[in-house]
């Protein structure tokens, strides 16, 4: 540490002391129409505040070019006859690497000389065009600026109204009250298996995410009431895109982080086509020093690595072809002895993978067909024994595999100014294969929950219109639909949004939606033994019912000026059919993921029901003039009923979350620059399911009073987050150096509690500390 922060002032006395020659970058891109991405010919594209003023007209491919820009943050205004004008500001141009943008303009309903409504790039508004309430964007830089986000996109949403933090320990996405495993994930239009390090099956989070910022696009986040082209999720959708790379010029990046080491590259494949590839390799940091033989003073070594790629292949006769890929593997072993002779061991391997192609056919002007092929892998195995006195007390091993193919067929048409339509379809096939086994001390045999290889198909249907009836009002409808083999049901799912942009400043949305998900695959092909002696099971979760959840949201938008808005929404979300237990019971799908408590999800029924309820306040300053601020506050409240009937707490019902978020850009001499970064936040603990102190020293382990779940709430959640940067910008390369400070105050928020048999008390367990995280990064 103290290296890196002398360091850091050589640096600094460098930048603010030493001349050097203006260093500069290119910016170039292609201005497409918003829905059907054909080029837009002719537009202007013109960098403001340059002396002289600069600009270019883009091509009849859409591309424009702007060379021998000055090195730091720029505003680009694009305009066309006939299209809302985009202002992006703060756009940050480094000297390793040019600056590439896909700019979408949006039809005016009335096409007239002048453009009387500015898109102003958008920022208060999400990617997808037909998301119009609950949803917006976030660009791959918000990964790393704010602070304790490690680069790590799950961990950045944890800033945003509506979402809450679980635990430092995984970047778990809690929505309005909502369980994690209700998230979507998708990539590049994919639904995706859990994308995380020693993340477990049917599980959405982990510590490490196999997202690598440096090869991600800008995307979306849907907190409630998405539209049709989403399925199977009832609390939201992370909706991420990866970048295409460099089709001119072949660009490096190497990288050394909390998140691992790093190689990235990117580049054409020829000068005669568009081609282009892009591809990442990253290695977990203390698996290098541990190869190198470097003690680094932990018990247990995370091992994981992890590679994405794109390679895209525009402009054949036969259409635009994309192959992409993501995958990762890891592993960490657990091997402790404590004073009392207890020994515990436990080894985990986890491995994900997902390889698609995607091709973009064109049906004249308007039109176009996309047509996708996926398959996805996720696989992991535990094996965990705990000894005393080298005889053996508990023992669980499985080995889950899961394998989708998936094929889906989108098409895409801008009737006119007004209407634009998507149908799609979707099939999922789906090929498990588990087995797990455990050890009774008590009776002193081996029972199982899983034995099996078995098979199901998900399919999924949509339609969705957008109208605008004028540049200030605009309708999008939709219905989804879904079904699976495993059963005969099928779930017919309205869709509904409404915006009214009263003024240049003010709008009010209005958006509803009926969503359905399938429940996880190791719920439905749970086993239960009834026969001990004939070692007989059956499985009682195979005719389970979709979870279902009605989501109304109306949203008010206020820009006080292109760069400050305040945004508030009200929700209400009703929840039923969601699996509970067939006899009376607090037992609740809606609770999944919620702690350590081993709930038993066998022998469910859709009776359960619950409901979210809440507000949320965000006040934004974008990033402009070097400076930038985000405050949200969300006030929810979130109940559930299982087959007890009595309306309890959700895990999750913490009542409230603040974040305050700011940050300051320092721009030194030599086109160098300094940020700092601070996030603060304070939000209300999850529940809990009190350990029932008499029934543990009895079994001589954590037993929990399950009448009384999630009665009490832990102690408020506290965290302050620090993050400085610098950059350094030469003729032919770029150096960041950055240090996170995550909880600076080093405050002991609660995780959870547990019982101690060899001491015989109850222990608190406390989650991270202060945890400094330094990154160095290069790009040439």
């Amino acid at each position: 540490m103290k290296s890196f922060l002398l360091s850091i002032a050589f640096l600094l006395y460098t930048s603010l002391f030493v001349d050097a020659q203006s260093i500069t970058q290119t910016i170039r891109g292609t201005v497409l129409e918003m829905n059907t991405e054909i080029p837009v010919v002719g537009a202007s594209v013109v960098l403001l505040n340059s002396k002289p003023l600069t600009g270019a007209i883009s091509n009849e491919k859409g591309e424009f070019r702007l060379e021998k820009i000055p090195v730091g943050r720029h505003t680009l205004q694009i305009s066309f006859i006939g299209f809302k004008t985009v202002t992006l500001p703060a756009l940050d141009l480094m000297s390793g690497k040019e600056l590439v943008l896909k700019i979408a303009l949006e039809e005016n309903i009335i096409e007239t000389n002048e453009v009387v409504i500015k898109a102003n790039g958008r920022k208060d508004r999400p990617m997808n065009d037909m998301a119009m309430v609950s949803a917006r964007s976030f660009s791959v830089e918000q990964t790393e600026r704010y602070a304790g986000s490690w680069g790590d996109p799950a961990r950045m949403t944890q800033n945003f109204a509506g979402v809450m933090v679980g635990s430092d320990q995984v970047n778990a996405i809690i929505i309005r009250g909502n369980s994690p495993s209700g998230l979507l994930w998708k990539l590049e239009g994919v639904p995706i298996p859990n994308p995380n390090h020693f993340g477990d099956m049917g599980s959405t989070s982990g510590p490490v995410s196999m997202l690598n910022n440096n090869v991600l696009n800008n995307s979306d986040f849907f907190s409630g009431a998405f539209p049709a082209q989403y399925g199977n999720a009832v609390s939201g959708v992370f909706d991420l895109g990866l970048r295409t790379g460099n089709n001119e010029k072949h660009e490096f990046l190497g990288q050394v982080g909390f998140n691992g080491f790093e190689l990235g590259a990117e580049g054409p494949f020829s000068k005669k086509s568009d081609a282009s590839y892009l591809v990442n390799y990253r290695y977990s940091t203390m698996g290098v020093m541990d190869a190198l033989g470097i003690d680094i003073g932990v018990g247990a070594i995370p091992y994981y690595q992890d590679l994405a790629l794109k390679i895209d292949l525009p402009g054949t006769q036969l259409g635009r072809f994309t192959l992409f890929g993501m995958g990762g593997k890891n592993n960490i072993t657990f091997d402790d002895e404590n004073e009392y002779n207890r020994r515990y061991n436990t080894d985990f391997v986890s491995r994900v993978g997902v390889l698609g192609l995607t091709h973009i056919f064109r049906s004249g002007e308007n039109s176009r067909f996309k047509t996708t092929v996926a398959g996805t892998f996720h696989g992991s195995s535990t094996l965990s024994d705990t000894y005393k006195n080298d005889i053996l007390e508990d023992s669980y091993g499985d080995d889950f595999t899961e394998l989708r193919l998936m094929v889906s067929e989108e098409f895409r048409s801008k009737l006119n100014a007004r209407d634009n339509l998507i149908i799609g379809l979707t099939a999922e096939a789906f090929s498990m294969d588990y087995l797990d086994s455990m050890y009774i001390d008590d009776a002193g045999i081996y029972v199982h929950h899983f034995d099996m290889q078995d098979n199901l198909v998900l399919f999924q249907g949509y339609g969705q219109w957008q109208h605008k009836f004028s540049n200030r009002v605009s309708m999008v409808s939709g219905l989804h639909f879904q079904k699976t083999s495993i059963n005969d049901e099928l779930a017919i799912e309205p869709r509904f949004s409404l915006n009214w942009q009263m003024n240049e400043a003010q709008s009010v949305s209005l958006g509803y939606g009926l969503h359905s998900q399938m429940q996880a695959r190791n719920v439905y092909f749970r086993e239960v033994l009834i026969d001990t002696l004939q070692g007989t099971y059956i499985k009682p979760n195979k005719n389970l019912d979709f979870s279902k959840s009605h989501h109304i949201v109306i949203g008010y938008n206020h820009l006080f000026n292109e760069n400050l808005r305040l945004k508030t929404e009200a929700y209400y979300q009703a929840l039923y059919d969601l699996p509970v237990k067939s006899y009376p019971s607090t037992i609740s799908t809606i609770n999944s993921d919620a702690g350590y408590y081993g709930m038993n999800l066998d022998s469910l029924v859709n009776d359960g029901t619950g409901r979210n309820l809440g507000v949320e306040i965000t006040l934004e300053r974008f990033l402009t003039g070097n400076y930038y601020y985000l405050a949200t506050l969300s006030l929810f409240d979130s109940k559930y009923k299982a087959s007890d009937g009595k309306l309890r707490n959700t895990a999750y019902n913490g009542n409230y979350v603040l974040n305050l978020l700011g940050g300051y850009e320092f721009n030194l001499k030599n086109q160098n620059s300094i940020a700092i970064d601070l996030k603060f936040t304070w939000a209300g603990g999850m529940r809990t399911i009190p350990i029932d102190f008499e029934k543990s020293q009895e079994e001589g382990a954590t037993e929990y009073d399950f009448d009384h779940a999630f009665e009490d709430a832990q102690s408020d959640y506290y965290r302050v987050d620090l993050r400085i940067a610098y950059r350094m910008n030469r003729t032919k390369y770029s150096q960041e150096w950055a240090l996170d400070i995550t909880n600076l105050t080093n405050h002991k928020n609660r995780f959870f509690d547990m019982y101690n048999p060899d001491t015989g008390k109850i222990e608190e367990a406390s989650q991270m500390g202060i945890v400094p995280v330094m990154l160095w990064r290069i790009r040439f």
